[in-house]
């Protein structure tokens, strides 16, 4: 018998399926929708090649939350990562509360896949540990981490003083890892997670400079609009200035520059899977942590204005290609962050662990449906932002936001897309303030339960 064949009989005996499909997860940080513009690869060789998601959502708009949750598949509530460092959030929360032993990596190890994390893992995590589940590591360690300090597998370099374009060295990283799993037995998982383009995105090569000079920001009617119909931490903050608005404009330019390198990143991963034929056995799912507010609602930062509720932040860019999955096909299905971890370990022929609160989506993928009909967007703690905590239902075409403050918001999105005018009625609450109710305690079973709820989607009752 030949090698080949000899270890692939191995692997089928201990339930490993070498035709299994390969992942490739390419995840960004702080992407406002608009600038998939920007993405030439991402929109015709995954999306146009694939499925786009228009009702993809986070269940924390806020990184660190976030990417918790895809490791993990649950909403923050029960990651415990409900911010971006300790206490109550960041790596060491999430390390020390025992959920990093077990995520979407470990399973897909356990399973048979070599498994690989380049680029930004969770916010605080400082170099000094490699996470379990990971076959190979190459993460930057965060900016308050003195120095530029980069873990790869055991070994931590120090990259302070070097030139040359960290995410070209991310690019390069994950080239590797494809070219050195590429064609064997076991199918690979690669996150390849970027730090771009984030809010002031100044981290691009110096050949994207002279790229969108005179773009501009697009004008929203939500952009420095009148906030009387919004709750009073949004109706303090002053009318945005001109000032402001060049500051938006500059950033917006920025962040065209940093996606387009994303996206040439992007082309190169696509063209080497060809070439290795394996991309037609390869998921391919674009994606970013969470969105960004520029100005709609009159609501920025140099931090980024993110953690709310409202469509700019919660609802993020998905396509996904891969075997199964129709070509330029649109869905308007529910999909979460929660769930690409179960959807993972679906490819990967397991069953999501018994904390999963996120489901397989896989069907949705292939042009099916789902039973969800709501989520719950959260933001359960505070920090020095100036909003509230806030606890948001979601539905197709509603947005139900009970804010900590005891304020209630309710946007009837097809009406009114830019959630400029609040329609909740004390009189005639949602039907969604009940499904929030469910939503906000749940747990495993529970959460996909409050999820599917009545047949009714958000309007009054």
């Amino acid at each position: 018998m030949a090698l080949a064949a000899a270890v692939a009989l191995v692997l089928l005996s201990c339930g490993f399926d070498a035709d299994r499909a390969n992942i490739v997860f390419v995840m960004t940080d702080d992407q406002p929708k608009n600038t998939v513009l920007a993405m030439p690869n991402v929109r015709s060789r995954i999306a146009g090649e694939g499925m786009t998601f228009s009702n993809a959502y986070v269940t924390e708009s806020l990184c660190c939350p976030s990417r918790a949750s895809i490791l993990r598949g649950q909403y923050p509530h029960n990651t415990g990562v409900e911010r971006n460092y300790a206490p109550d959030g960041g790596a060491q929360t999430f390390r020390e509360n025992g959920k990093e032993a077990a995520t979407v990596a470990t399973e897909l190890r356990r399973g048979g896949y070599a498994t690989a994390l380049v680029g930004k893992y969770l916010n605080g995590y400082d170099a000094s540990y490699k996470p379990p589940g990971w076959n190979y590591w190459y993460a930057k360690a965060e900016p308050g981490v003195p120095g530029l300090k980069v873990r790869k597998n055991s070994t931590v370099r120090d990259y302070a003083g070097r030139h040359g374009s960290w995410s070209d060295r991310l690019r390069d990283k994950a080239l590797g890892f494809l070219k050195r799993r590429a064609g064997k037995d076991k199918p690979f998982a690669l996150f390849l997670w970027s730090a771009q383009p984030h809010l002031e995105a100044g981290d691009y090569a110096e050949r994207y400079s002279g790229l969108y000079q005179n773009a501009k920001l697009p004008p929203k009617p939500s952009y420095n609009e009148d906030v009387s119909d919004k709750p009073e931490w949004i109706r303090s903050r002053s009318p945005l200035t001109g000032a402001d608005r060049n500051q938006l404009n500059e950033w917006h330019q920025n962040q065209l520059r940093s996606t387009r390198q994303v996206d040439d990143a992007v082309g190169d991963v696509l063209d080497l899977l060809r070439s290795k034929g394996e991309l037609s056995n390869t998921y391919v799912i674009f994606t970013s942590d969470n969105g960004t507010q520029m100005g709609e609602h009159r609501w920025f930062s140099h931090h980024g204005a993110k953690s709310t509720p409202y469509e700019e932040a919660a609802n993020v860019p998905l396509y996904v290609k891969g075997p199964g999955v129709p070509h330029g096909a649109k869905s308007n299905e529910l999909i979460l962050n929660n769930d690409f971890a179960p959807t993972f370990e679906a490819i990967a022929g397991l069953t999501p662990p018994a904390y999963t609160d996120g489901r397989s989506v896989l069907p949705a993928w292939k042009g099916g449906t789902l039973s969800r009909t709501a989520f719950l967007n959260e933001r359960p703690t505070t920090d020095d932002s100036p909003m509230p905590p806030y606890r948001a239902a979601l539905s197709k075409s509603h947005t139900y936001v009970h804010w900590g403050t005891e304020e209630r918001n309710l946007y009837v999105r097809p009406q009114d897309p830019y959630e400029n005018e609040n329609a909740y009625n004390p009189a005639n609450p949602p039907a969604l303030a009940d499904r929030l109710d469910a939503l906000a305690g749940c747990a495993g079973d529970s959460c996909r339960a409050a999820e599917d709820g009545p047949n009714r989607t958000g309007g009054a009752k």
